[in-house]
């Protein structure tokens, strides 16, 4: 939750859950991943969707 004033207002099984509010070691871990260029995109839906639907 990116308001952390809202916190408070939260149960506390809710805020001391892992899975919901991971630890500082765990977020240190993460990463976002940079879209592809539109054109690779196209290529990798197209090579998904051969995959899902068995073509």
């Amino acid at each position: 939750n990116g308001n952390k004033a809202s916190q408070e207002h939260l149960v506390e099984d809710v805020i001391g859950d892992p899975a919901i509010y991971p630890s500082e070691a765990a977020l240190d871990n993460l990463f976002t991943t940079t879209p592809y260029p539109p054109k690779v995109q196209r290529v990798v839906t197209r090579l998904w969707t051969k995959i899902k639907s068995g073509t």
